[in-house]
C-alpha cells in the first residue's frame, strides 16, 4: 500500500506538466497570450515546443525508476519556477488558453513545491509501477482540468465590464519593459492618429511595483478610460485586444469641433 502511494506521487507530479504541455500543443497560438518573442521561443513555434518538452518530461516522470524520475520532476518545476520569476506581472500561457491571474507569488509558490516534493522522492529507488502512476496522473489531471475551467470561468465573468459611465477622453495605460505583448501593442498604437495617441498616458511598471486599484490579478498589457478630469470612467481592461478596443474608444477632437470615436 505504502509503495503503490509512493509510486502516486510521480503520476501526480507528472500531471501538471501533461496539462500544461497538451494545452499548448492543442490550442491555437493565435488564441494564447504567449509572452515570448525570441526567434526560438516566439509563437507559433514557441508554445508547441516548451509544450512538447512539458509532455515529454511528464512521460520521464511516469516511466522512469523513482530516483530518475524524481530529477526530472525537479528539474522541470526548478525551471518552471524560475521562469514564473521572471514573468511575474505578466499572462504566461502555462495551462493555454485558460484565463488565469498574471503570474505572481501563487505561480512561483506552486512550482517550488513540486520541486520540493520531488527533492523528497529522489532516495526512492523503486522500480516503476505504471498503473499507480497512470491512474495517479489521469486522477491529478481531471482534477486539475476542473480547477482551471472553473477560473477560466470566473475570470470570463470578470471580462464582462459594465460599460464606461461616460465618454472616454483618455486612457492610463500600464506596461512593463520586459512585456513582449505590450511591445505589440504598442506598434499598433504607433498606427493610430495623433490625436488618439495623445490621449493616452502610459506608466511602465517594474518588476515589485504594487498593481493600482482594481487592477489585481490583471497582467500587463492593461488599461482604464479617463474623463477629462482624469478620473477613471470604465473597468480595468487587460490584454491585447481589450486594451486596443478601448483606445478606439477614445473620443478625439476632429477639426473644426466635431468628435470622433
Amino acid at each position: 500500500m505504502i509503495a503503490a502511494l509512493g509510486q502516486a506521487v510521480f503520476g501526480l507530479l507528472a500531471a501538471p506538466l501533461l496539462v500544461a504541455g497538451l494545452s499548448k500543443l492543442f490550442v491555437p497560438a493565435t488564441e494564447l497570450s504567449w509572452p515570448y518573442d525570441s526567434r526560438l521561443l516566439a509563437a507559433p513555434h514557441g508554445p508547441r515546443l516548451v509544450g512538447a518538452a512539458e509532455i515529454v518530461a511528464a512521460g520521464l516522470v511516469i516511466a522512469l525508476p523513482g530516483g530518475f524520475a524524481a530529477l526530472v520532476a525537479l528539474v522541470s518545476y526548478a525551471a518552471l519556477a524560475l521562469v514564473a520569476y521572471q514573468l511575474r506581472g505578466q499572462k504566461c500561457a502555462c495551462f493555454g488558453a485558460a484565463r488565469l491571474a498574471a503570474v505572481g507569488s501563487a505561480h512561483i509558490g506552486a512550482n517550488l513545491a513540486g520541486a520540493l516534493v520531488s527533492a523528497a522522492a529522489l532516495p526512492f529507488l523503486a522500480e516503476p509501477s505504471p498503473w499507480p502512476r497512470l491512474v495517479a496522473c489521469a486522477a491529478g489531471s481531471v482534477v486539475l482540468v476542473v480547477v482551471l475551467r472553473h477560473f477560466d470561468r470566473r475570470a470570463a465573468e470578470g471580462t464582462d465590464a459594465p460599460p464606461c459611465l461616460e465618454p472616454v477622453l483618455g486612457v492610463r495605460l500600464y506596461v512593463s519593459s520586459s512585456c513582449p505583448a505590450c511591445r505589440s501593442l504598442h506598434t499598433l498604437i504607433d498606427r493610430m492618429e495623433p490625436a488618439r495617441r495623445d490621449s493616452i498616458t502610459t506608466v511602465v511598471l517594474n518588476p515589485g511595483d504594487e498593481r493600482p486599484a482594481g487592477f489585481d490579478g490583471l497582467g500587463v498589457p492593461s488599461a482604464t478610460g479617463l474623463d477629462a478630469a482624469g478620473e477613471p470612467v470604465c473597468s480595468p481592461v487587460a490584454g491585447i485586444g481589450d486594451v486596443k478596443a478601448l483606445i478606439d474608444r477614445i473620443v478625439v477632437r476632429l477639426p473644426g469641433g466635431t468628435h470622433a470615436g
